[in-house]
């Protein structure tokens, strides 16, 4: 068994009436089968597989690097329904089901996919 250790930082001063830092931290204790962190160049035109089968409960860490065009976007669809927009820059890091698939479509222009997928032990 290994760790995972999560942490999410939300901080401003200018986004709500109310001054917002927010700091929460996991560990995660994670297993087989898992992703290790990976490119994929996903093209506009159609959703492309990222994670063709997904056995177990998983966590799934997926980002835009994309910089060619800022104006492109990456749909992201989890069991074929999409459910995440992934801006140039812009990341999830998202607890799903087992038995999910990951699909990605780019619209405006290609966009690159950085990704990795973790098991729950």
């Amino acid at each position: 068994m290994a760790t995972l250790t999560t942490k999410l930082t939300l901080n401003s001063s200018t986004a709500t009436s109310d001054v917002l830092n927010l700091s929460v931290s996991d560990v995660l204790v994670v297993g087989e089968p898992t992703t290790n962190v990976s490119r994929k160049s996903i093209a506009t035109g159609s959703a492309q597989d990222v994670l063709a089968s997904n056995s177990a409960f998983s966590y799934l860490y997926i980002k835009n690097i994309s910089s060619s065009n800022a104006a492109s976007f990456l749909q992201i669809k989890l069991g074929g329904n999409a459910v995440i927009r992934l801006d140039v820059g812009e990341f999830a890091f998202v607890p799903m089901y087992s038995g999910l698939t990951v699909q990605a479509e780019a619209y405006t222009a290609a966009c690159v996919l950085e990704y990795a997928q973790f098991s729950k032990a």
